[in-house]
């Protein structure tokens, strides 16, 4: 509670009242052990934003004010796709402030949603970015109808540890790089097509009262496509690179039908989770490593150079070639490379 409410803090407000004012018992304030609930925390932010007239709630030197917020929702309710919706909204925000600075990266099969804040002395800032996260996340899945796919989480904090043993990452049920370069949110390109589904400002009002629950992972458990992942992942660490549907079916106590059918309906194939899967380790390994290009593709399980050309290509939209010399020169890309190659070929 220190730590989230620390700019209204600064800012003169009394924590104790923004609490209650939000129907939260004060105690919690400055115990560790104490816990709030998703709902509690949507309303005491919400709380702290109206205390301040402040979006971001005392965080930056540079106010957000709340109409502006308003005018920025209106902007992206009148897109067609989250893909649209989402560029509206980092263009909206960059024409505001120079305390936040977000860009979209493309990033082979997905997007890079990198997310710079220049925090005021005197906060935490990684709480802040794990805020922001939470809140993306929540409304734009909201937007869409669904939960957004995200590929992965890359936090520059090292792994959080609460006293009272709360996991603030495990909602966004993807893999999690802490100690990252950047602040980003990798999204999938399947998801920048999605259709919004709520474009109205009665839309808008219906979901801050119905005072939504920021913790709850919106599809309630891990979908199937991160479920296929997790053990295409252990499959590829024992060096079996073109695991068979049934083969993965059977570790998740399926069958292949049904897993496609699964898959389909989160809008997912098995061979292009496969396919990403392996060309993401080969990409890591193009930029993390001097190895030759012939290695890589043995190293992801390619005897023949040309068929690891073709299929590298399938998934990049370049040759291994090309990709090494686009991308070896960018710090941020080789930093992640090496965080990507560590994971994967631990152990």
């Amino acid at each position: 509670m220190k730590s989230l409410l620390g700019g209204a803090v600064l800012k003169g407000q009394d924590p104790y009242a923004l609490l209650r004012e939000a129907g939260i018992d004060p105690s919690v304030y400055g115990d560790a052990q104490a816990a709030i609930d998703g709902r509690d925390l949507f309303r005491l932010v919400r709380q702290a934003q109206v205390a301040l007239d402040d979006s971001f709630f005392g965080f930056f030197a540079e106010r957000f004010r709340l109409a502006l917020e308003l005018e920025r929702t209106l902007t992206y309710l009148h897109c067609e796709t989250f893909g649209e919706s989402i560029r509206v909204s980092i263009r909206f925000t960059q024409a505001l402030s120079e305390d936040i600075g977000p860009q979209l990266i493309e990033d082979g099969a997905g997007l890079k949603h990198v997310c710079v804040y220049h925090t005021v002395d005197g906060v935490d800032r990684d709480i802040f970015v794990w805020l922001r996260f939470v809140w993306i996340f929540q409304w734009f899945s909201w937007l869409i109808g669904r939960p957004l796919r995200l590929r992965s989480v890359w936090v520059r904090a090292a792994r959080p540890v609460q006293a009272n043993g709360f996991d603030r990452f495990a909602l966004f049920g993807c893999p999690i790089e802490y100690e990252a370069p950047i602040d980003a949110l990798c999204y999938d390109r399947a998801d920048l097509g999605a259709p919004l589904v709520r474009r109205t400002m009665a839309d808008f009002e219906e979901y801050n009262s119905s005072i939504p629950d920021w913790f709850a992972t919106p599809v309630g458990r891990s979908t199937w496509r991160a479920q296929t992942e997790h053990a295409l992942l252990e499959l590829q660490r024992s060096q079996i690179w073109s695991a068979p549907i049934e083969a993965v079916a059977e570790r998740l106590h399926s069958r292949p039908r049904r897993l496609r059918r699964n898959l389909a309906r989160e809008g997912e194939s098995f061979q292009s989770i496969r396919t990403r899967l392996r060309g993401e380790l080969a990409a890591a390994y193009l930029l993390a490593t001097e190895l030759p290009i012939t290695e890589v593709g043995y190293r992801v399980g390619f005897s023949e150079p040309g068929s690891f050309t073709r299929n590298f290509v399938e998934w990049a939209g370049v040759t291994p070639s090309s990709y090494r010399a686009g991308y070896k020169s960018d710090g941020a890309r080789v930093t992640a490379a090496t965080l990507l190659l560590s994971d994967r070929t631990a152990g």
